[in-house]
């Protein structure tokens, strides 16, 4: 029987800190002159944005959870991506690998993220997650693939010069957006989430982020917040999961640590 997990998001958080600039200010769209960007706060815990990594960064993400659904273990997740391209004037890329098996170090998959911002803080992408598993027992849903939008709201309140404070993020997938593990199955709750998934995440200091998220099989909240180590952007996330009784056999705690390195 699978030990299905959802992935902990700690590379799609870390991936948040490396807000894009366009490298060479005469091409800039004029719109990006005053365009609210996101802040460097998680945006969410455990689904993809459409923001990413680009312009040759790399990022590190690590997460955790007290126990695995139906079993007393804890379990965590090892994350390492790399962003390329450019999502202002062109797209950008951001490829990565996870780990989901830290006891054996094993149950590799790979990831990618296509995405492009389109204006006044709206982003879109495409991806994939839990692609080309190495292990017969992966702690995931199998292959997984997804459309997101995301928005930064640009008048919502008061902010610094370039980021906004409030964040919506929304999009529909299969794998783990859709698919139950075969234990909730077995509990009475049925096959299948509803494939959609969202978030509203709203900054209440500096770059920390109140987050409420729907994964598309269960409901959680939590926190992000990204301080700056050796003028390197390093996140911290904390959250609670499965509120609801759609998945799963009670509460769990999240926790996330990631940082992007910039090249």
């Amino acid at each position: 029987m699978k030990r299905f997990i959802p992935l902990l998001a700690a590379v799609a958080t870390s991936g948040h800190l490396l807000i894009p600039t366009a490298g060479h200010a005469q091409q800039v769209p004029d719109w990006l002159a005053t365009l609210k960007l996101p802040n460097s706060g998680a945006k969410t815990i455990m689904t993809p944005t459409a923001w990413g990594a680009a312009y040759g960064s790399a990022l590190v993400g690590v997460g955790a959870t007290d126990r695995t659904p139906y079993l007393p273990s804890a379990d965590g997740i090892v994350g390492l991506g790399y962003g390329m391209g450019d999502p202002v004037l062109t797209v950008g890329l951001q490829i990565g690998t996870t780990v989901s098996d830290l006891s054996e170090f094993d149950n590799l998959t790979f990831d990618f993220k296509i995405h492009r911002y389109l204006a006044k803080g709206t982003t879109v992408a495409v991806g994939g997650e839990s692609l080309f598993s190495s292990g017969e027992f992966v702690d995931d849903a199998g292959d997984t693939f997804y459309l997101v939008v995301s928005h930064v709201v640009q008048a919502f309140g008061t902010s610094r010069a370039g980021e906004g404070r409030f964040h919506l993020n929304l999009g529909f997938g299969s794998g783990r957006f859709w698919r139950k593990s075969d234990r909730d199955f077995s509990e009475g709750k049925g096959r299948n989430g509803t494939g959609v998934f969202g978030a509203v995440a709203v900054e209440v200091v500096q770059s920390a982020n109140v987050v409420l998220e729907w994964t598309g099989t269960n409901l959680l909240t939590g926190v992000g917040k990204t301080v700056h180590i050796l003028n390197l952007p390093v996140s911290f996330s904390l959250a609670l999961d499965d509120l609801t009784d759609y998945t799963g056999d009670g509460v769990r705690v999240l926790a996330g640590f990631g940082f992007g390195l910039p090249f």
